[in-house]
């Protein structure tokens, strides 16, 4: 009997980080579950592509130069428009006043790097499967 799609079939993600490597890898482990992505270098390319294309999920790296992963995180929960977007931090700062600040944000999740495809699809089971 085959398997049914997963919730977030044809969903689209946004990945921001500042490093192009890790971009990638999200992007790579995103695409391997069905997801479309979009990429930004930093919270302010994010803002600009939150304006113009709609998206299902952000996933943001927090230290980034111009506008960081708690700003960006906070300026999505602020606007009207885009805070019903669930939005998971991914951070090397595993330090719970880091995950503490980023959930009081709006936050959705919080994992560390680096990455994994089981992590990727266990925040997506979570946030797109209403059944759960």
């Amino acid at each position: 009997m085959a398997q049914p799609n997963p919730p977030w079939q044809g969903k689209s993600v946004l990945v921001v980080d500042d490093y192009l490597a890790v971009r990638k890898t999200i992007k790579e482990l995103v695409q391997s579950l069905g997801l479309s992505t979009t990429e930004a270098e930093n919270g302010l390319k994010a803002q600009e592509i939150l304006k113009s294309k709609p998206v299902d999920l952000v996933i943001t790296d927090l230290v980034m130069p111009e506008l960081d992963g708690f700003e960006l995180t906070e300026a999505i929960k602020n606007d009207p428009a885009l805070r019903k977007i669930p939005v998971v931090i991914i951070s090397t700062h595993a330090d719970s006043k880091y995950i503490f600040r980023a959930l009081r944000l709006g936050a959705d999740d919080y994992l560390t790097k680096p990455p994994t495809a089981e992590m990727i699809n266990s925040v997506l089971t979570r946030i797109f499967d209403h059944a759960w």
